[in-house]
């Protein structure tokens, strides 16, 4: 960080120097701040539909809420405490190049929420992970070997974001008499090593949970399209694998000093969706139950079928060939017609 010589205006003063020789630009320099904005509110939307969904189908079916649905609930309202936190940051004007940064905006409300976001993000991704892996516990609870390595991996966790926790109160948090955006920056930038293992470990918690199930599966007593369709439903934590490992090579990136105020509203980007992604993740049983036990019973549905068979040409034709040589009576005419419904 570039400190501002006695005199000089600190808005003037680069926090970096521009490997490319460019002067700095504090006008209308290339900013995160949209796509932070943009994309944060788009995953918290959806992840928000998907556990209404989750609530409804539970109470629907079970008429009660399980310790997995809580979880899914407490990392969804984390979610939303560290997207605000970043949305602040990039308000600031945090989220630009660190040469397109000015020294000036490194304001006491910027470290006070960086640290923020360093604190909630923690028992947030605790909590996503902890809720699929409570799930599991749920259906799949009587397998000895599953249920033992559920409730390690759930302590093992809270161990891991729960140092990240400590680690960014020691070195992150300014202690008596020290400003919050002075020696504090510095003494938290050499807490990023705490960053790469919690990144190393969310990568190997995220495959863990991803293949934890398939065991089961394929010895359940079930025929093969529903053992292909539950293998589906749970291989959609291969969207958080993904996740993880761009957020841990981010990590990497920051870790190295390279651009950070760039590379860090980036990394709460991902972490954004690695959070959104995970509750959606562990909706998507509950999802597949409100199709096939709630959806494709009522009444709508039943409407909606009715509706695509009689405006389908082959089906009309279907149903002119049963009803041709019978007598054209309402009663005789309406058999075939039922009876195509029920097929369908």
């Amino acid at each position: 960080m570039n400190a501002a010589p006695q005199g000089v205006d600190p808005s003037l003063i680069p926090m970096s120097t521009n490997p490319s020789g460019a002067p700095s630009n504090f006008i209308n320099p290339p900013s995160l701040k949209d796509s932070q904005f943009a994309g944060g509110l788009t995953l918290i939307i959806l992840s928000t539909v998907f556990l209404i969904f989750r609530a409804y189908t539970n109470l629907r079916l079970t008429r009660r809420l399980f310790i997995d649905d809580y979880l899914c609930f407490l990392a969804h309202a984390g979610g939303i405490v560290y997207f605000a936190s970043q949305r602040k940051m990039c308000e600031a004007g945090i989220g630009r190049h660190s040469w397109d940064t000015s020294v000036a905006m490194l304001t006491d409300q910027v470290m006070q929420n960086q640290i923020l976001s360093q604190m909630i993000i923690a028992p947030t991704l605790w909590a996503a992970k902890s809720a699929i892996l409570a799930l599991y516990l749920r259906i799949f609870g009587k397998v000895k070997w599953l249920r033992i390595s559920s409730y390690i991996w759930i302590f093992l966790m809270a161990i891991i974001f729960g140092l990240n926790i400590v680690i960014s109160g020691v070195f992150c948090v300014p202690r008596s008499g020290e400003a919050w955006a002075d020696v504090t920056f510095k003494r938290c930038s050499d807490s990023a090593w705490i960053s790469l293992i919690v990144g190393v470990f969310a990568v190997i918690a995220d495959l863990v949970i991803l293949l934890l199930p398939f065991p089961i599966i394929m010895h359940l007593r079930l025929s093969t399209s529903k053992k292909i369709h539950l293998g589906i439903v749970f291989s959609t934590g291969v969207i958080l694998v993904a996740l993880s490992v761009v957020s841990l090579a981010l990590r990497v990136i920051i870790y190295e000093g390279k651009d950070p105020f760039w590379y860090g509203i980036l990394l709460g980007i991902i972490s954004t969706a690695e959070v959104s992604g995970t509750v959606i993740v562990s909706c998507a049983p509950a999802v597949s139950a409100y199709w096939f036990k709630i959806f494709t019973k009522s009444t709508v549905f039943s409407l909606l079928q009715k509706s695509m068979i009689w405006t389908s040409p082959s089906s009309t034709s279907v149903a002119t060939e049963s009803t041709r040589g019978r007598p054209s009576t309402s009663g005789s005419a309406a058999k075939p017609a039922k009876s195509h419904v029920v097929e369908f």
